[in-house]
């Protein structure tokens, strides 16, 4: 059966891009929905069309109205009434969703505002960047988990200008001169990477790396409180507790390397460029550690030529070898880095090669992976063919319930 791609509510911008607004009023900005789709491989606008449009299309194909969300934040789609009646009353329109840029789902709330707008239960597919959740149903409400990530961030990668790159060349002509042994940046508040900063600290490597840590100065009261809380002193033995308290006033302060452009969600400045050709691993603080969860902060690692680790979830790495990319557990000498235990394993490994030893062994043992991960990055195939698919496979799946 074919397929068409319903958009609702987009704004009337002829030369300008298409947006469509994140509410009915038009007061909290908009979702631009090239910038949000248009990056996948094999991407094209021919199947779109306006909810007013529908008359052009036939009666008996397969038609999505399309909705931004951004769970667990914005769990209410906002939609006009004549889409809500399309996807009531018509058997072959459904509700397609789009909330990709967190890992977090909350299919209760979504549920309830679907209810709301009184839209039948299995008349509703979302996209999302939650692994765990692909091809489940939740209340009715259908889940795909979509590759988004890494097709976005490639996407900014290529056009954005200024954004920190180290070529192939670039990285076999300064990797001799490199005096830090690793980079690891901080910018926002997430607890591994209070009690991952404490173990570089304890650990006495703080200044064998690039580090950053601006989170005191983002939010003192907020990080003040996570600081204290479960979710790190968990992670940290027991008899380190007083010891890491008293590291909170004492030599927990903040720590910069370049200045933050704040009005950029996603820091892509070159000049931390300097950084990463003046160093040769990288640890990476992603978004969530507990999560299968990969964002632009790991192929960032990857686009300038270092070997990495991600701090939490070693299902992480797995995904990215499912992906055609190398990972270094061989060379970190850990196959995990979850709590201060498991990172002190690698730190003090890190801490025992020299400098000198160091760029050998990536020079000679992990250069042709790091080639290969950059190139991966640039080429692989990430399809928005491969995504209609498997949306046109879960609608086919509830009519056959």
């Amino acid at each position: 059966m074919d397929h068409f791609f319903l958009l609702d509510n987009v704004q009337n911008y002829p030369h300008g891009s298409l947006v469509i607004p994140k509410s009915i009023n038009g007061n909290e900005g908009d979702w631009d929905v090239g910038n949000i789709l248009g990056h996948f491989d094999d991407f094209t606008f021919n199947k779109f069309y306006s909810v007013q449009r529908i008359d052009l299309l036939p009666k008996d194909s397969l038609k999505f109205v399309i909705g931004f969300i951004h769970m667990p934040m914005i769990n209410r789609p906002e939609l006009t009434e004549e889409a809500v009646k399309l996807i009531r009353n018509d058997p072959n329109v459904y509700l397609l969703l789009v909330s990709t840029f967190e890992y977090a789902i909350e299919a209760n709330e979504l549920y309830k505002h679907l209810t709301s707008y009184s839209i039948p239960r299995g008349k509703t597919v979302v996209l999302s960047s939650n692994i765990q959740s692909n091809n489940t149903s939740i209340n009715g409400i259908s889940f795909i988990s979509i590759n988004f990530w890494e097709s976005y961030s490639r996407f900014h990668l290529k056009l954005l200008p200024n954004v920190s790159l180290v070529t192939p060349e670039e990285r076999l002509a300064t990797i001799a001169q490199s005096t830090k042994k690793f980079i690891n940046v901080n910018r926002n508040i997430k607890h591994h990477r209070i009690w991952f900063y404490y173990s570089l600290i304890k650990n006495e490597m703080l200044n064998e790396g690039h580090v950053s840590y601006h989170l005191p100065k983002v939010n003192r009261s907020e990080y003040d409180q996570l600081a204290q809380s479960d979710l790190v002193l968990k992670c940290i033995p027991q008899s380190l507790h007083d010891d890491y308290k008293m590291a909170l006033r004492r030599t927990m302060y903040p720590r910069l390397l370049d200045k933050l452009d704040n009005q950029q969600i996603i820091n892509y400045q070159d000049t931390l460029k300097p950084y990463y050709t003046d160093s040769l691993l990288s640890f990476v603080s992603e978004s969530d550690p507990r999560a299968n969860f990969i964002t632009e902060k790991t192929y960032k690692a990857m686009m300038n030529m270092h070997p990495f680790f991600i701090i939490g979830n070693p299902d992480q790495h797995a995904l990215l070898r499912a992906r055609g990319y190398h990972t270094f557990e061989d060379l970190f000498g850990v196959d995990q880095i979850i709590n201060y235990t498991t990172a002190t394993a690698a730190i003090t490994r890190l801490k025992n090669t020299k400098i000198d030893n160091l760029k050998e062994i990536i020079r000679k043992r992990y250069m042709d992976k790091l080639v290969h991960n950059y190139n991966n990055f640039l080429h692989r195939k990430i399809s928005w063919n491969t995504i209609t698919d498997e949306i046109l496979a879960t609608v086919s799946r509830i009519h056959g319930e």
